[in-house]
C-alpha cells in the first residue's frame, strides 16, 4: 500500500519545495505524527501538516473555511493559512509563539500558572461555543451519535481485546450513565473536540492559554463534548475552566458527565487502536485507570 503524502521528512520536504514558490531552501523537521496528521516545523518558522488520509484531507477544507471565519473572534492565536495545497493535501502557517501545554507540562506549573490556564481556557472555550452556529452548516452533527453507534455495534468484540475482561461492561455501564445525562439538540455550539494539550500554546511565565491549534475535527454538537480532554488535564484545572466557562456563557457544565464522555472517548480510542499494538496497551492502562 501506498504511503500518504507527506508521511516521511524527505517526502514533505519534496513536495513543500515544489509546491511553495519561495520554499526551494526550506529545511524542515517532524513535531509530531498524530493521529490524524503528520506535522512539520520549518527553518522560516511555519507549521506544516499533511493528511493521514482521506477522512482527514476533507477535514482540512473544512477547517480552512472555519479558520478564515473564526480569525480575530477568539481571543487567542489560531493558526492563519499561508498555503493550502489542494493536491497533494497539505497546508502551512506560521508557528504561534509560546510552549505546548502538554499534560506534562501542565504538571509542572504551580498552582497560580495552573488556574491562569484553566482560566484563560474557559474563555476561549465560551468564545468559541458563543459563535452562531448557523454560519458553520458546512460542518457536521454527527460525531457524537456516530461515536456512540460504534461503540455499540462494536462492544462484544472491543470486550474480547481486554484480558481482564471489564471493558466489555464497562461500555455498556458508559454508555447508560451518558444517556441519563446528556443534553438535548437544543443546545449546540462550535465545537473543537481536539482541545488537547498539544494543540494547546500557553505563555510558559504566567500560564496564559495564547494559541489554540488543529480544528480539523470541528463539528456542532453539545457542549460537553469539548471538556473531556481539559479533565484529563487535572481537576482543578477543569474546575477553573467550568467556572469562567458557566459565568461568561451562561452555561452550566455538568462535570459528572464530562467524566462520562472522557470514559467514552477512550473506549473508542481502545476500539481503532491495531490490535496487539502498542497504542492499544497504552489506551487500555488509561481506561483502567480512569476515574
Amino acid at each position: 500500500m501506498k504511503e500518504p503524502a507527506g508521511s516521511t521528512t524527505e517526502d514533505a520536504q519534496s513536495i513543500l519545495r515544489a509546491s511553495v514558490a519561495d520554499a526551494s531552501e526550506t529545511e524542515i523537521w517532524p513535531v509530531s505524527a498524530t493521529t490524524s496528521n503528520f506535522v512539520y516545523q520549518t527553518s522560516d518558522g511555519s507549521i506544516v501538516r499533511f493528511p493521514h488520509n482521506d477522512w482527514v484531507s476533507d477535514g482540512f477544507f473544512r477547517e480552512r473555511k472555519l479558520l478564515n471565519q473564526l480569525n480575530g473572534r477568539l481571543g487567542v492565536s489560531i493558526p492563519q493559512i499561508s498555503h493550502f495545497n489542494e493536491g497533494p493535501v497539505f497546508m502551512t502557517y506560521k508557528a504561534i509563539e509560546g510552549m505546548v501545554a502538554s499534560r506534562d507540562v501542565v504538571s509542572t506549573l504551580n498552582s497560580e500558572r495552573r488556574e491562569r490556564f484553566g482560566v484563560s481556557l474557559g474563555a476561549f472555550m465560551a468564545r468559541l461555543h458563543g459563535e452562531p452556529i448557523d454560519q458553520f452548516d458546512f460542518l457536521p452533527r454527527d460525531y457524537g451519535e456516530e461515536l456512540l453507534r460504534q461503540l455499540r455495534q462494536n462492544a462484544a468484540e472491543i470486550g474480547k481485546r481486554d484480558p481482564e475482561g471489564r471493558v466489555g461492561g464497562l461500555i455498556e455501564e458508559t454508555l447508560e450513565a451518558w444517556d441519563e445525562v446528556r443534553n438535548g439538540n437544543d443546545n449546540l455550539v462550535l465545537l473543537h473536540q481536539d482541545l488537547h494539550g498539544q494543540n494547546l500554546i500557553c505563555n510558559p511565565e504566567t500560564g496564559d492559554l495564547v494559541g489554540v491549534l488543529d480544528f480539523t475535527l470541528s463539528w456542532i454538537g453539545d457542549p460537553l463534548w469539548d471538556f473531556p480532554e481539559v479533565y484529563r488535564c487535572g481537576a482543578d484545572i477543569l474546575e477553573h475552566t467550568v467556572a469562567i466557562y458557566t459565568e461568561m456563557s451562561g452555561r452550566k457544565i455538568n462535570t459528572e458527565a464530562v467524566k462520562i464522555i472522557s470514559r467514552l472517548q477512550l473506549l473508542r480510542s481502545f476500539d481503532r487502536a491495531p490490535l496487539d499494538s502498542v497504542r492499544e496497551a497504552q489506551v487500555l492502562e488509561r481506561i483502567r485507570a480512569h476515574p
